[in-house]
């Protein structure tokens, strides 16, 4: 219909993250682009989830656009399953800010440095954006400062002496040490804790890093867990 009305219309369009002036592949695409501004966000869903509109926003955001839409088409009326999104949020590379006891323990001179390329990440991109942008931009920090890690790591999942059919997923593991799990929610609740310490248990690790990039200051989106 679009097409039909003269518009153009760009589909699955792919939009990388740009990070230090670097393009990393995220894997975002945009559903419809239309006229090169006008991001089109399709949905057929019982109904809109914050997690859907956290996608557009992420989207408006690293293609700076300035609106877009979100679009359920299961409803009765389609004016009900709009959503009209604007790009108000605006963030500022901000200056670096120590992170206090970010390497309190000598001997855990791997988990600073990670906390520091992490507070590098929010530095630069600030909150607001999908946890998938975190952990692309974290990977290439960790590049950067010669951190070993591997991605989508799979541990065995044992019960009663016993190795199931199946596997526990760690996000990041970097060092082969340090098991990283990054969130974008409001506030970290005690199931986030709990699902890190199921995974540490899994893998015999010892400590692991919860890191919540959606806050003002990075410092309070830090949550050690140690078994």
């Amino acid at each position: 219909y679009l097409l039909s009305k003269g518009c153009h219309v760009g589909r699955q369009v792919g939009l990388p993250l740009v990070y230090k002036s670097v393009h990393l592949d995220v894997g975002y695409r945009i559903d419809l682009l239309v006229e090169g501004i006008l991001p089109l966000e399709l949905k057929s869903v019982e109904a809109i989830h914050p997690i859907h509109e956290a996608k557009l926003l992420t989207y408006l955001r690293i293609g700076r656009y300035p609106l877009g839409l979100l679009l359920n088409f299961n409803t009765a009326v389609l004016k009900d399953g709009i959503k009209r999104k604007i790009q108000t949020t605006q963030w500022n590379v901000q200056p670096h800010i120590a992170i206090k006891n970010a390497n309190e323990h000598q001997s855990d001179v791997l988990t600073g440095k990670i906390l520091f390329a992490a507070n590098e990440v929010h530095r630069n991109l600030g909150p607001g954006l999908l946890s998938t942008s975190y952990e692309e931009a974290l990977c290439y920090e960790l590049s950067f400062n010669n951190l070993d890690y591997e991605r989508d790591f799979s541990t065995p999942i044992r019960f009663q002496d016993k190795t199931l059919g199946c596997a526990a997923e760690i996000p990041l593991l970097v060092g082969k040490e340090v098991p990283v799990f990054t969130q974008c929610v409001d506030s970290l609740q005690s199931v986030h804790t709990s699902m890190v310490l199921s995974r540490l248990r899994q893998g015999n690790w010892q400590r692991g890093l919860l890191l919540n990039f959606n806050v003002e200051s990075f410092a309070n989106g830090i949550r050690r867990v140690s078994i």
